[in-house]
Parts: structure tokens; C-alpha cells; sequence
């Protein structure tokens, strides 16, 4: 049993944080569902899902992933601003998709509540 848990520990703990974000978003979910503005409601809900489930690679070599906000403040901590964007950058611009898709949804639904009789 624990040369198989040696074997496949990257992706037992990529498993484990998945299921765990995965419970957090939910929770997230039932907790922003009292936010009567979906504009917002949805907006907070995109920042805690990039947050949790946007993965950026760890050092140098792409072999290797974690989540970017970990990346971020390990970079931050260990290395100094300067080193510390690699993961910030994967946050900026999975946010930015983000905001992206929530303007064509909004944009989409105000078209197809117009033309409703």
C-alpha cells in the first residue's frame, strides 16, 4: 500500500485539494446565494473559483503543478517580489477570462430578456 501512495502522490494531492475546493465552492455558493444582485453575486463567486482552481507550474520546469495563489505567495515569501509574479500573473489572467465571460453572459442575457414578450 505505501509504494502505491509513494507512487501516485502528486495526483492523490491534486485528488484531495481538488475535492476540497470543490466543498468550498459549494459552501461559497450556498453563502453568496443570499446576495440578491447577480451581477455581484456572480462576480464573487468567479473570484473564489479562479482562486481555488487555477493552477500555475511550480519553479522552472512545467512538470510540475500547483495552485497559482499557493505559487504566488511562496514566491513572495521565499524569493522576493520581483520572482513572486509567475503565479500573479496566472491569477491576473484567469481573472480577466473570468470578467470576460461573466460581461458575455450578462450581455447575452439582457439581449434575451428584451426580445421575451
Amino acid at each position: 500500500m505505501s509504494e502505491l501512495v509513494d507512487g501516485y502522490e502528486y495526483v492523490i494531492g491534486w485528488l484531495v485539494y481538488s475535492l476540497a475546493g470543490i466543498g468550498c465552492s459549494i459552501v461559497w455558493w450556498k453563502i453568496t446565494s443570499l446576495i440578491g444582485h447577480s451581477g455581484w453575486r456572480e462576480l464573487l463567486r468567479g473570484i473564489v473559483v479562479v482562486v481555488i482552481f487555477t493552477p500555475w507550474y511550480i519553479g522552472e520546469s512545467p512538470e510540475f503543478y500547483a495552485p497559482a495563489i499557493v505559487v504566488l505567495l511562496m514566491d513572495l515569501l521565499l524569493e522576493g517580489v520581483k520572482a513572486g509574479l509567475k503565479g500573479g500573473i496566472a491569477l491576473l489572467f484567469s481573472s480577466f477570462l473570468m470578467l470576460v465571460v461573466l460581461t458575455v453572459r450578462r450581455v447575452l442575457y439582457k439581449k434575451s430578456a428584451v426580445h421575451l414578450p
